[in-house]
């Protein structure tokens, strides 16, 4: 039975104990103390979860792990007394397995001393006192829940850290600290110091393929660089230059923001591993053959490995794309529907854990050695909405409606499920300087605005960065990465108080039509659930849709001194208010010319703060040094001369100039690169700026071209 295994038999008969020991609690709360009693296994709190249980010493350590956990990552403002809370079920825990089981010691077996044992026969292989085979032979013997493939790979792994050399797979990070601390008591500190070095490669590494920055493994390894005296930075700063390889990376996703995902699942044809799967607590996928998914750097790559291997009579494209996702896009806390054919669900869970290689995992019959642990909520039978995808693995999170419809089969039994806190980066208003190019004097203006006005629209010229800076500056102010708080929609021509409130909208069956709540109608309602924290509503391109016809009777509603005041919606027979805690943020281009002017009932509702280039500021000149580039430097010194010009021009003025955006993002500032700023993205909009001035287009066109000569 492996670690996984372990745990969840653990949960169950924890659950059951507590539920015989206190008949008074309700379900919910049995699995509420369940769930927090495995807080720090559930959020990697600390590298190990067993031997938390070996000592009051070492559950004294996992206190004030929680304790720093709490008040350093999650920024909780209550974080004593939530540690306490998760500390005595903790405790409770403890006390179960030493009087059901004798002590964790007993209940887990050699097990608990894993990483040790491997260590040994590793430094034995690599000291020459043992064959690789042998190596082989004994680690699988008394480590048998890994297969000999990782345990191979365990002993690559331990030279490359002896040598200092980046290895791009990766053991537990409970192995990997063992690795290097023993390496320090057996060969001495400049041994530990190289193994601490490929350690810091693996994690650059890792996070350039995942955009997962390893805080444990991160945190544990700056602490021991530190008590060494090491001056090795596990901090942020160590993914400076680094661009996760992620397929929807853009400037409104947070690479750092492990956001919940939700995706449709089948395990194997017609669920025939079903019923195995659940028993163990994973999920698996095929396509053993092509060996650790984790070794691949990109699809392409495992499709040309799956050509080798089945044949090249297919293209794979559909089988790549599955195991990509599930190698380097599934992440813990992410829901996973099970279905069965085209139109059964018959079961719901919450990824647990990151991916593994299991061959050893593999019958006769079917080869499924790539899994994922998963903590199964729900077994049973469900009419799936519709016809479900006929692919094995499918991110579903796109499709809201879909999901909502999937998630509403399990709401009889919401009570049940043991829900994964979520945390989220900090981030304050350093990093938003850092990353948006504006003054410290104008972001406490801005701030100011928000907080007094309660709705704000951020205008300027295109590339300005305001679509950008407005989720940064929720961010800023939330003091986190919640994306949960934040939510970002467009207007445009069609949108309509129907899609922003609510409306008539036909129902799924065709049958006749039902009410339809709208993105702003179930942002305010989550918001007013949760009074006490500050949720932000983000409007692109506010001035492009009918606003009087949008916002509808919300005009008074959403004024600063009329929060939480009630009116009758249209449609429906119900009171709405736009709680206290929702801040509307919205974005207009000053420069579209092809567009009416605000509604003055609107205007008179927002305060608006216009948004100029940030060349000048703190932020982007640490940016332009970083490159030394002169071409770089000579032509952002052209364009701002050229704004002068914009500036001076009356029928453009502030609002038309070139905003910094257009060299933002820029790692290498090639002459290719800035020459396609210049032909293909600031020519084109000074020809539409002065379509009836040729000869000052040509002028200034030549400057910018000189500019990079």
């Amino acid at each position: 039975m492996d670690s996984f295994e372990k745990i969840k038999e653990l949960k169950n008969r924890y659950k059951s104990y507590l539920s015989e020991k206190y008949p008074e609690w309700a379900e919910s709360s049995v699995s509420t103390h369940v769930s927090d009693a495995f807080y720090i296994w559930n959020n990697t709190v600390l590298p190990g979860f067993w031997k938390v249980f070996l000592s009051n010493s070492s559950m004294e350590n996992a206190r004030e792990a929680i304790v720093l956990y709490l008040r350093n990552d999650v920024k909780a403002p209550n974080y004593e007394e939530r540690a306490r809370g998760y500390f005595k079920d903790l405790q409770m825990l403890k006390e179960f397995i030493d009087s059901e089981f004798g002590g964790v010691e007993r209940y887990i077996g050699n097990e608990l001393w894993a990483e040790e044992i491997i260590y040994d026969i590793a430094r034995a292989y690599y000291d020459g006192k043992l064959s690789e085979d042998r190596a082989l032979d004994e680690m699988t013997a008394r480590v048998p829940n890994f297969s000999r493939a990782s345990h191979k790979m365990t002993l690559g792994l331990f030279g490359y850290m002896m040598e200092g050399r980046k290895y791009t797979r990766r053991a537990s990070v409970e192995a990997t600290l063992c690795f290097i601390k023993n390496i320090g008591r057996d060969y001495g500190t400049e041994e530990m110091r190289k193994a601490l070095i490929a350690t810091w490669e693996n994690i650059a590494y890792y996070y350039g393929k995942t955009g997962n920055k390893s805080n444990c493994l991160r945190k544990c390894c700056q602490q021991i660089s530190d008590e060494c005296g090491f001056e090795l930075p596990f901090d942020d700063g160590m993914f400076a230059g680094i661009i996760p390889n992620k397929n929807n990376a853009s400037t409104l996703a947070d690479d750092d923001v492990d956001s919940i995902r939700y995706w449709i699942y089948s395990p194997g044809d017609n669920a025939c591993k079903w019923d195995e799967f659940y028993s163990k607590g994973i999920m698996g996928l095929g396509w053993s053959a092509i060996g650790d998914l984790s070794s691949f750097d990109s699809k392409d790559a495992m499709k040309k490995k799956m050509k080798e291997t089945y044949g090249d009579q297919y293209s794979y494209k559909n089988a790549a794309h599955a195991t990509w996702q599930f190698a380097n896009e599934i992440k813990p806390g992410d829901i996973i529907f099970v279905k069965k054919g085209m139109h059964k669900i018959i079961g719901r869970g919450i990824v647990a854990g990151e991916y593994q290689y299991r061959p050893d995992l593999e019958d006769e019959e079917y080869e499924y050695g790539h899994i994922r642990p998963v903590d199964w909520t729900h077994n049973g039978e469900w009419d799936h909405p519709g016809q479900a995808v006929m692919k094995a693995l499918t991110d579903i999170t796109p499709y809201t409606d879909y999901v909502e419809k999937l998630n509403a089969l399990f709401v009889d039994e919401a009570e049940d499920v043991e829900e994964v806190e979520t945390t989220y980066p900090p981030y304050d208003v350093d990093k938003f300087l850092e990353e948006v190019y504006m003054d410290v004097s104008d972001y406490n203006t801005l701030v100011g605005l928000i907080r007094k006005k309660k709705n704000v629209i951020l205008q300027g010229a295109p590339g300005v960065g305001k679509t950008f800076a407005a989720k940064r500056l929720a961010y800023s102010m939330m003091g986190q990465k919640d994306q949960d708080r934040v939510m970002l929609v467009q207007f445009h021509q069609s949108y309509t108080y129907e899609d922003f409130i609510e409306g008539f909208r036909p129902t799924s069956a065709g049958s006749g039509f039902e009410i339809k709540k709208g993105s702003f109608y179930n942002f305010c309602k989550k918001a007013g659930e949760d009074l006490e924290n500050e949720y932000f509503f983000i409007i692109d391109e506010i001035n492009r849709g009918n606003l009087s016809k949008i916002f509808g009777e919300l005009f008074m509603l959403i004024e600063n001194d009329k929060r939480g005041n009630s009116l009758q919606l249209l449609y429906s027979d119900e009171k709405f208010n736009v709680p206290s805690n929702v801040y509307i943020i919205g974005m207009m281009n000053t420069a579209d010319r092809s567009l009416a002017m605000l509604d003055y009932a609107l205007r008179r509702r927002f305060a608006f703060y216009t948004m100029n280039p940030g060349f000048n500021s703190d932020g982007f000149r640490a940016y332009k040094t970083k490159l030394v580039s002169d071409k770089m430097d000579k032509l952002i010194a052209c364009v701002e001369s050229l704004n002068s010009v914009i500036a001076a021009d009356d029928s453009l003025g502030e609002g038309f100039c070139v905003g910094h955006s257009y060299f933002c993002n820029i790692e290498e500032a090639t002459d290719a690169i800035l020459s396609n700023i210049v032909e293909y993205e600031l020519v084109p909009l000074l020809k539409e700026y002065w379509f009836d001035e040729p000869i000052k287009v040509k002028d200034w066109t030549n400057n910018l071209r000189s500019a990079i000569k």
